[in-house]
């Protein structure tokens, strides 16, 4: 028997795994010890506390559903020789349906034509790099900036984040958490870049709360501000929410496409390990009862805003933490975002 310890949050692990495997759930961003006792494997999302010195012996494995790793302690993991997978590019259509429904809502708010808008995106990985195809055939002109990506001769096509945030009327941030070596990604937009944005402008960020400053954030107010990570999450201060235009609590991947995709890419090679087949699935069949028949508006543009009405989010988000007892705030959060309803994507795309 192969027994896991796993996240509630990962969608169709039920229906993949074979009948040999032990299931043990855990909920939240802590993870309890006595149900790590004897396990072989750990699957988490981006909330949970890992900590490799509090891993039995017996652990072989452990995947993150997600894009990022900032959560794992990735080097004291390698240093026992556990395996560690994470699932890039899983939510990436997702991110980018929440990112063009925030631009399409504010245009509209804000009396701009979206034809005339450049779109600056600050990181092109997965996220990224789709967003950029995305945005270009909905008649964006783009400007992008990845400086490793330019260094290592990946990006013929980048500019410097200084002169993409002065040159575009929106900003979308796909970085991952950097702290240390050359390209340090904390606090990476702080008062010297931000000064620097175009008045009037849209900033969002879908990718780490820490890659902005927040101190620095709330003395420019020139420019408006989409946040669905924040810088101490779950806790978020009175200040920034009432900054921003519009917040969420971290779900622009939330998409039920996203979450079956990272579950999956983790269990394909989690079983690979362990020399055993996953179950097949009807898998949009699976989709639909997840999460309902897919969309299909008059265009695009009307689909992106059906599956993803944020206006929705951010009230709900606000009523319940605006003002709340800073001890409360972590609670309040996530209690949000686990009831937050997993949307469909606006498009087809790879399982």
């Amino acid at each position: 028997m192969t027994i896991l310890v796993a996240d509630e949050g990962l969608l169709g692990l039920t229906e993949l795994v074979p009948s040999h495997c032990e299931i043990r759930w855990y909920s939240g961003r802590d993870i309890p010890q006595s149900i790590l006792k004897g396990a072989d494997a750990l699957l988490v999302r981006s909330t949970a506390r890992v900590s490799a010195h509090n891993l039995p012996d017996s652990i072989r494995f452990v995947g993150t559903a997600t894009i990022g790793t900032d959560h794992l302690p990735l080097q004291h993991l390698l240093d026992r020789a556990i395996r560690v997978v994470s699932a890039p590019g899983c939510n990436a259509f997702a991110v980018t349906d929440y990112v063009l429904s925030h631009v399409f809502s504010w245009a509209k708010s804000r009396g701009r034509n979206t034809s005339d808008l450049k779109l600056g995106i600050i990181g092109v990985g997965a996220v990224g790099s789709l967003l950029d195809e995305r945005a270009r055939a909905l008649g964006f002109k783009t400007l992008l900036s990845d400086q490793p990506r330019a260094d290592s001769g990946g990006r013929l096509d980048h500019l410097p984040l200084v002169d993409v945030v002065r040159q575009a009327d929106v900003i979308s941030l796909h970085v991952p958490r950097v702290t240390t070596g050359y390209y340090v990604t904390d606090r990476l937009l702080d008062e010297n870049v931000l000064s620097q944005i175009k008045r009037s402008a849209l900033l969002v960020n879908a990718s780490r709360g820490q890659v902005l400053h927040e101190h620095d954030l709330l003395k420019q107010t020139h420019f408006d501000l989409v946040l669905d990570v924040f810088p101490n999450e779950p806790v978020i201060s009175d200040a920034l929410i009432s900054r921003a235009w519009r917040i969420s609590p971290h779900i622009a991947g939330h998409s039920v496409e996203g979450k079956y995709r990272g579950t999956k890419l983790i269990l394909n090679e989690m079983a690979s390990l362990f020399g055993f087949e996953l179950n097949q699935l009807d898998e949009e069949k699976f989709l639909e009862t997840a999460g309902g028949i897919r969309v299909a508006a008059s265009s695009l543009i009307d689909t992106i805003l059906t599956v993803c009405p944020m206006a929705e989010t951010d009230r709900a988000l606000r009523e319940t933490v605006f003002r709340a007892f800073e001890l409360e705030k972590p609670h309040l959060f996530d209690s949000v975002r686990k009831t937050y309803r997993l949307r469909r994507e606006s498009e087809p795309s790879p399982l």
